[in-house]
């Protein structure tokens, strides 16, 4: 992988490079020792036990005949190919589905990572049940998510007429879950049984991610082949100016730990932009913890000249792509400027396998800087009990008010943020070294991306604030841990809606959007729980409208 750097970076890294060698970085990662980041015998057993994805490109190599058969086998029978899972399941594919675009003689795929119905019902308009391939992609095995979306393109499939509607389902999990049961239940046409030793966002080179792009057509044995031959510049023998992933690595966690610079920008041309959310989720959900975090933003709308903070730095990923002088010219201006700027270049796209590579071994030398344990996740589950809890109350008719409330403020701020002086109290609450996060619940239309985007924007302009975004369910799984685990670093807008049209969850006394609320809201009461400040405004129908006025306001 070609890197470039200016000046201040340079000083950085050789910073960075001199911490991971005081922890014989090389030598304990590839012998898998976790006192490289932690010595509580808790946490080591841990981390010894998701070490797999080291060189999980050997193992998926060895098992790509049964890739290949099955990929052969949809080539034939099926038109579309849906894959239904959260965070680690999804991104990888939606990143190989965004990069390389439908295949010629290939089923279209598509990622389905939400419980909105509106989301859930516009791929429904896209396909016939009766001619997709649909992949259940869970590591636990029961994630509410793709569960959900299981029981409801179960039923399509058979009301489609399909005699056999397990054979439209193939299933990606660890060995001993749930999902194998049900799959072996419903007749699955097939389930991948991943490496149990790898966690969800290190899995991009496993099944969860090269099931899905070798059906879609991509030629997966050559992304295994590329990031097994880079793996050899990023080993313990490769000096470390030739180490790109350690360079990565010691940037961000120098950055962080010597200079207060905790936001990682991450510039991409428009054609790449989806690698930005997988390697939001692999760096925010890694560091985000233990008081501490790399603030990955992605997607910023890039201005020429603009007036950033200190706390930024800047990883640029430059490709020969129509959108990368663009992008090229506002990375130069930074590094001009003196910000500290990494520029790292992909010649195509089949450098994707050594890309994933790289940015997870950088992710673990951050880690290892920053002395946290970046293989577990220890925020998450609250947000999923309360909103079971939400869920439990539906199931009795108990419908809480809370979900449809035009504005709850967490119990701290409540005499400090009214709904008719909005945007000025929010504003009020950021402190010296915080972030904004915008998290909306709600279908990602063209118009609604839109007005979104200028909402984002305008924030950005007006506090010169790192601005982050997330659609929910997708962040609880990505930079969720961060907004919880961090230092209290974070100003949190969460945004719900009732759905233009919902659908009824097969098998459940609630709907698909009920859950989707249920779910805002659930994570608006971890986010209190943990002290974050945080509002939640629940919008009106038409939704892009009502974006557009907040956006005016503020």
């Amino acid at each position: 992988m070609k890197t470039k750097v200016n000046p201040m970076a340079e000083g950085i890294i050789r910073e960075g490079i001199i911490k991971l060698e005081n922890l014989d970085f090389k030598t304990k990662f590839w012998a898998k020792d976790p006192t490289l980041w932690k010595q509580e015998p808790q946490h080591q057993e841990l981390i010894k036990n998701f070490l797999g994805w080291q060189t999980v490109y050997n193992w998926t190599l060895e098992h790509i005949d049964e890739v290949l058969k099955v990929a052969e086998e949809a080539k034939k029978e099926f038109k579309y190919c849906v894959v239904m899972g959260m965070g680690g399941s999804s991104l990888a594919p939606e990143v190989f589905r965004s990069l390389f675009g439908k295949q010629a003689g290939r089923p279209e795929l598509f990622v389905l990572d939400t419980t909105n119905p509106d989301w859930v019902g516009s791929v429904r308009g896209k396909i016939n049940p009766a001619e997709t391939l649909f992949i259940f992609a869970s590591k636990s095995g029961g994630t509410v998510e793709p569960s959900s979306q299981f029981a409801y393109f179960y039923e399509e499939v058979k009301q489609a007429g399909v005699k056999n509607p397990g054979q439209n389902f193939i299933a990606i999990t660890d060995e001993g879950t749930g999902l194998q049961t049900l799959a072996k239940k419903h007749k699955f046409r097939h389930v991948f049984t991943n490496p149990s030793d790898i966690g969800g966002r290190f899995s991009a080179l496993s099944f969860f991610g090269i099931v899905p792009a070798a059906i879609m057509g991509v030629d997966v044995v050559k992304i295994l082949n590329g990031a097994k031959a880079a793996a050899a510049s990023f080993g313990p023998d490769s000096p470390v100016k030739d180490n790109a992933a350690v360079q990565l690595g010691a940037y961000m966690g120098a950055c962080y730990a010597n200079h207060t610079k905790d936001k990682l920008t991450i510039l991409t041309p428009q054609e790449i932009a989806a690698f930005g959310l997988w390697a939001e989720q692999l760096v925010a959900e890694s560091t985000g913890k233990e008081g501490k975090g790399v603030v990955p933003v992605v997607g910023e709308t890039l201005h020429r000249n603009f007036d950033y903070r200190e706390d930024r730095f800047f990883v640029y990923i430059a490709t020969d792509t129509d959108d990368n002088k663009r992008v090229e010219e506002i990375a130069d201006d930074l590094a001009e400027r003196g910000f500290p700027v990494m520029k790292l270049t992909m010649d195509d796209n089949y450098q994707l396998g050594e890309m994933y590579l790289l940015w997870e071994i950088a992710t673990a030398a951050a880690g290892a800087i920053l002395a946290i344990d970046p293989f577990d996740q220890p925020n998450v589950q609250e947000a999923k009990t309360l909103t079971k809890n939400v869920l439990a109350k539906l199931e009795a008719g108990d419908i809480p008010a809370e979900v449809s409330a035009p504005l709850l403020v967490s119990k701290d701020l409540q005499n400090e943020v009214k709904l008719d002086t909005l945007p000025q109290d929010f504003y009020s609450l950021l402190e010296s070294n915080d972030y904004v996060a915008i998290l909306p619940y709600l279908w990602p239309s063209k118009e609604i991306d839109e007005a979104l985007e200028g909402l984002r924007d305008k924030i950005l302009c007006r506090t010169k604030r790192a601005v982050l975004f997330g659609y929910g369910p997708r962040y609880l799984h990505s930079s969720g841990q961060l907004h919880k685990g961090d230092g209290n670093n974070g100003v949190f807008l969460i945004l719900s809606a009732e759905p233009a049209k919902d659908i009824q969850i097969p098998g459940q006394h609630y709907t698909f959007g009920q859950l989707c609320n249920a779910q805002a809201l659930g994570d608006f009461q971890a986010l209190e729980n943990k002290g974050r400040r945080v509002v939640k405004l629940h919008l009106r129908q038409p939704v892009a409208e009502a974006i557009k006025k907040l956006s005016e306001q503020f």
